[in-house]
């Protein structure tokens, strides 16, 4: 049991610094402070440092703790794929990106100033620093971040709360008010499921590709909606048997999806950015099919300590 959690956590290593190396290599080329590449490397930024907590879970056995990380790590890298999958499009991605999360700390200060005030705390930081946010955007030296600006005062954005709503559903909506006309101010939440499907994040099977969030969103989401709780619990010959804390049967199916993440992740960053990252290389499509290979080996010893 310990020799898979010493291997696991060495294949999630691996995984790391495969990731680690693409974010610093974008990060020292991107010389003339694309946008896109700037945005991509805080992704990767921000998925590593999940990544990072998910191997301090799976060292000590504890998997199932684990996938509420790996549920972040899913998401972030639907967002990140949404955002470089087309080339033509990634800068203005990019720059929805930067400017409705300027948006949202906006939405996340008011919120605080108006509890704040209910109990009355002083809130006069927070005001200054939303009225600077607001500045920052409406005089920005990036046109089109002002014009979009510009489209969420149209769109009532700046006054909501924007806790339930995401840059790329906001994105796909401006998309859809230029080409028709602003008629209302909704903006339609996207889904991760179709996130997923607009980013082809597939697995084969037998021959047939099935939509991965079909797949594995219900296990990623089973402890945040409770569901967990119940089934860690069982009474058996009116004995109460709880799940082992280090249980590892679900550790397998996390690590398949990580490794699925991670492929697709080095070939649309080579692929958008060739120009920073250069071509990918022989070496690094050896080392993308060793993981498979040492996929298959952990698959097996974990078979040998449970029966699935």
């Amino acid at each position: 049991k310990e020799k898979w959690m010493d291997d696991s956590t060495d294949f999630l290593k691996n995984i790391f610094q495969e990731i680690e190396k693409i974010c610093n290599d974008l990060n020292l080329n991107n010389y003339e402070d694309d946008i896109a590449a700037r945005s991509t490397v805080e992704f990767l930024a921000e998925w590593l440092r999940f990544l990072d907590g998910i191997m301090l879970l799976f060292i000590q056995g504890r998997v199932d703790v684990a996938q509420v990380l790996t549920r972040s790590l899913y998401e972030i890298t639907l967002q990140l794929l949404y955002l470089i999958k087309d080339k033509e499009t990634m800068n203005k991605k990019a720059i929805c990106y930067v400017a409705f999360s300027e948006l949202k700390k906006y939405s996340t200060n008011n919120n605080m100033i108006k509890n704040k005030n209910k109990i009355g705390v002083d809130t006069s930081k927070g005001e200054i620093e939303n009225k600077k946010i607001l500045e920052s955007l409406g005089s920005s030296k990036n046109e089109e971040l002002r014009f979009l600006y510009k489209y969420f005062l149209d769109k009532g954005l700046v006054d909501k709360d924007l806790k339930n709503d995401s840059w790329y559903s906001v994105y796909e909506q401006y998309c859809q008010d230029k080409s028709n006309g602003i008629k209302d101010k909704k903006i339609k939440n996207i889904s991760t499921s179709i996130l997923c499907e607009k980013v082809g994040f597939y697995s084969e099977e037998k021959g047939e590709k099935i939509l991965v969030n079909t797949i594995v969103y219900n296990e990623l989401s089973r402890q945040a909606h409770g569901v967990n709780a119940r089934d860690s619990l069982k009474v058996i010959g009116g004995v109460q048997k709880f799940r082992n804390y280090d249980c590892l049967q679900n550790g397998l199916w996390q690590l398949s999806l990580i490794e699925e993440m991670k492929f697709l992740i080095i070939i649309y960053c080579y692929c958008m950015f060739e120009e920073k990252l250069g071509k990918i290389s022989d070496e690094t499509y050896s080392r993308l099919y060793k993981v498979k290979m040492d996929l298959d080996l952990l698959s097996k010893d974990l078979k040998a300590l449970y029966i699935f």
